[in-house]
């Protein structure tokens, strides 16, 4: 009975000890993907009128991904650029921009325009 009682007991401990870590590990990511946002924005801020960024939510092995797009004020309308950021040393990379003629870089729709959209034309 005490062998019954002591294995449920670490059972539950392991279990608890898994869900606190995926969690903690959840808001980690969060707060990786928020920070690599923000070196982006400000990496490209100088390239960009306003610096919209774009962060894959995993990444590679070793960085940080995003695209950053926006109004290029170099070549006068819209561009994007890849942003990198080194998991270990937060050291930001960015390549060069990619214009229209090369990538076509569109506004992201608006969610709300979407769904009153949607309503209108009886479609979900």
């Amino acid at each position: 009975m005490k062998f019954l009682i002591l294995s449920a007991a670490t059972i539950a401990a392991v279990l608890f000890a898994g869900a606190s870590a995926q969690a903690s590990s959840s808001d980690a990511w969060k707060e990786f993907n928020a920070n690599v946002e923000a070196k982006c924005a400000e990496a490209a801020g100088d390239m960009f009128r306003k610096p919209q960024v774009a962060v894959d939510p995993v990444g590679s092995e070793n960085f940080g991904l995003a695209i950053v797009y926006g109004r290029s004020r170099e070549v006068k309308g819209r561009a994007a650029m890849i942003c990198i950021v080194n998991k270990k040393t937060g050291v930001v990379e960015l390549g060069t921009e990619m214009s229209n003629d090369l990538i076509r870089v569109r506004k992201p729709k608006d969610d709300d325009k979407d769904d009153a959209d949607d309503a209108q034309s009886g479609s979900e």
